[in-house]
């Protein structure tokens, strides 16, 4: 079986835990492709089983990806597909995977399966209110130190039953849809996109006197909306606050205006091939993931409107503003 998975990877999360699917299907004989959105025009249906893969930004997949899908033409006949989602906490599942679901039904594709693992929090603002946070505050965001072998478990029993499902689709047997709630996805479109919000109307800016303008901002920008004057300028009719600018650059020049604290992810320190036969190899132990409760209750509709209630406080220790208190 011939797949292929678009995806976005700002920080590197989404596109491991690709990789590890990658990794189980091929084993199976299967060939898998993964191909980054950022240099694609349009969706090309050449092959046996479409993927759409995306971290998750306040609730919502990715604007890359959204759009991505959004400018290709809608297929004649149905196509299946699946959708792959990797936010940094339990709860950044809440609607995204209704709204994934919902742009890819405007172009005539059904989604006949989806997957979903963590990924360590990369948002320069969110890790610099988790830095200082105490541990209850942390203890929400279990994706911390992720995808590990949890999630390369999770994974590889997705690659299996993937196939499974894939050809009972073929074959014309009814197959179990995925979940869809019309509660998380009204969540995600009045709740949780109030972060993406309150992120986007801070402003990145540069401290000259770190910058040594190598460009490398520029050149991974996934949108091209930067340019070098001879700072980094950014285009805000494209920028779509990915961060990935402020994560890579070498010398921690780049910060956000008015935000008390900020910290940074980069991926690229990593070893993969080690971590790749590290987790392959964790995951056939058996494991369980242990949810703090609070984060149990809040990934619950009696938590969410916890969330909703408590929407002042939630934003404060989200995104801690200069001159704020802690």
């Amino acid at each position: 079986m011939n797949i292929k998975i678009y995806y976005f990877s700002s920080t590197g999360n989404t596109k491991y835990g690709l990789t590890l699917l990658q990794y189980y299907l091929v084993s199976k004989g299967h060939d898998c492709e993964l191909i980054s959105v950022e240099n694609e025009d349009a969706i090309r249906y050449d092959c046996d089983l479409l993927g759409f893969a995306s971290p998750v930004y306040g609730g919502y997949p990715v604007k890359i990806m959204m759009d991505f899908i959004e400018r290709s033409e809608t297929f004649v006949h149905k196509v299946p597909v699946f959708t792959v989602l990797c936010p940094c906490s339990t709860m950044g599942f809440w609607g995204s995977r209704e709204i994934f679901i919902d742009v890819l039904r405007s172009k005539n594709m059904q989604v006949i399966a989806d997957l979903g693992f963590l990924g360590n929090p990369s948002h320069p603002i969110v890790l610099g209110s988790i830095k200082r946070a105490k541990p209850f505050f942390k203890s929400f965001f279990d994706g911390i130190g992720r995808p590990n072998g949890l999630d390369a478990a999770k994974i590889r029993d997705f690659s299996t039953s993937l196939i499974s499902v894939f050809q009972d689709y073929l074959d014309g047997k009814k197959i179990k849809k995925p979940r869809y709630s019309k509660t998380k996805r009204w969540v995600s479109n009045t709740v949780r996109s109030r972060e993406i919000n309150l992120i986007n109307e801070t402003s990145s800016a540069v401290y000259r006197d770190k910058c040594v303008k190598c460009g490398l901002c520029q050149k991974e920008c996934p949108v091209g909306a930067l340019s070098l004057d001879p700072y980094p300028v950014w285009d805000m009719s494209k920028c779509f606050s990915c961060q990935k600018c402020i994560n890579i650059c070498p010398k921690h020049a780049l910060y956000v205006e008015g935000i008390e604290l900020i910290d940074y992810y980069n991926r690229k320190k990593l070893n993969e091939e080690e971590l790749l036969k590290k987790h392959t190899d964790e995951s056939m132990r058996c494991q369980r993931q242990n949810k703090s409760i609070p984060l149990r209750i809040l990934s619950t509709p009696i938590g969410m409107v916890i969330v909703i209630m408590l929407q002042g406080i939630t934003n404060k220790l989200l995104i801690q503003r200069t001159g704020s208190k802690q």
